[in-house]
């Protein structure tokens, strides 16, 4: 045990754990009662100049890590507590103890807005055998770790473009995943984006591989924001090799999900890397899986094969404002600004097409590949129009 910091009433022992400043004596720094409780402690100006005086709170080591990681500011632990804010009070014949209200705090016994802890030194260089499941529950946020094998080997390095690839595809289907109401269309909601982005934290020593952390905490229930997200992450990956239970999968779900999950098979297979997934949350579930390139590439063909047959029907009010019928195409407008270009289907073809006109359109999507850039692109086809009469004013 380190130590002796103070012997506080109910509470025991607290043992210097890390210093984070020290000038003369520890100013800022946290400590650890003999049942494991932390602490985080800052000095303040004393009333007695004789004495020494502290601002101390209980504090989680998942909310501890992230000041420590600057996520966090250090006024923030103390003005927005987990629990009780206490201060303490030593003169060489007495110690108080005493419960304050962090909103009666005043600057002089706060550190300066913007000071962070500084305390972590760059990423964490991890051993492959550091358990996820045990970070996972320590920290109180989920845990992705992905080693990258190259042609199905273990290697020490890779290219730039292939982990970013990687990185960026992951996030995607994480986003894609948890826009339960999604559509191939429109864009990620902010708040999804908020709560389910990933940080990169660690790298492993002994492979390519990278730890990723969500970005909040997890709750008294032990699910963080990203949680139930991530299950759908592991599902989809535990039932990749199955073809009905992958198809039954994908049909429950957003349907740029398969396009994201195509991306990132994609990715993986044009860089010829093979991948290994350690996931864990706080609630103790874990999920690992590991794909060879060769079990990557079936899973593309069929997922390939699936895409094409995805259409997707929807409704949109907006303007028609193009119409070819010898080339049968359309140009169209919607409200929030969205230009949308494709073909008219074939019922319509005899129909006389007004333009501009305010519509409200149906048209089936289906998910193609540009023959330059080999990436998706959505392909609409007008199926029905319905002129939007604007309603008449009256005369007063």
């Amino acid at each position: 045990m380190n130590d002796l910091f103070v012997t506080l009433p109910y509470i025991g022992d607290l043992y210097y754990h890390h210093i984070y400043l020290f000038y003369e004596e520890p100013q800022i720094f946290s400590c650890i009662t003999k049942t494991r409780q932390t602490y985080f402690v800052v000095a303040i100006p004393p009333q007695n100049d004789e004495g020494m005086a502290w601002l101390t709170v209980p504090i989680s080591s998942g909310r501890l890590l992230q000041a420590e990681k600057n996520v966090i500011e250090i006024r923030e632990l103390l003005l927005k507590p987990e629990s009780l804010l206490l201060k303490i009070e030593q003169t060489s014949n007495d110690l108080s103890v005493d419960v304050i209200n962090p909103e009666t705090l005043t600057d002089d016994f706060l550190p300066e807005v913007g000071e962070l802890l500084d305390f972590a030194d760059g990423m964490e260089i991890l051993s492959p055998d550091e358990s996820p499941v045990v970070q996972a529950s320590k920290e109180m946020r989920d845990i992705i770790e992905i080693s990258l094998e190259k042609d199905n080997t273990h290697i020490a390095e890779i290219s730039c473009i292939a982990l970013g690839d990687m990185l960026n595809n992951v996030q995607q289907l994480i986003y894609a995943l948890a826009f339960k109401d999604g559509s191939l269309r429109g864009t990620i909601p902010k708040k999804i984006k908020e709560d389910c982005s990933l940080c990169a934290t660690g790298m492993f020593a002994a492979s390519v591989g990278i730890r990723l952390k969500s970005n909040e905490l997890c709750d008294i229930y032990q699910k963080t924001p990203l949680t139930e997200t991530l299950e759908d992450f592991n599902r989809l990956f535990m039932v990749a090799g199955d073809k009905e239970q992958l198809r039954e999968f994908l049909t429950a779900h957003n349907p740029r999900v398969a396009v994201r999950y195509r991306r990132l098979l994609r990715s993986l297979l044009s860089n010829k890397t093979g991948i290994k997934i350690n996931n864990a949350s706080p609630n103790n579930s874990a999920f690992t899986k590991h794909f060879s390139t060769k079990e990557l590439s079936a899973n593309l063909d069929f997922i390939d094969s699936e895409i094409e047959e995805m259409v997707e029907q929807t409704t949109v009010y907006g303007q028609l404002v193009g119409a070819n019928v010898e080339r049968c195409s359309f140009e169209f407008i919607t409200t929030d600004n969205e230009n949308i270009k494709g073909q008219i289907a074939s019922t319509l073809s005899s129909s006389v097409f007004s333009v501009p006109q305010n519509v409200e359109a149906d048209f089936e999507i289906r998910i193609g590949t540009d023959s330059m850039t080999r990436e998706e692109k959505l392909l609409y086809t007008l199926t029905a129009i319905r002129p939007i009469v604007a309603a008449e004013s009256s005369e007063e």
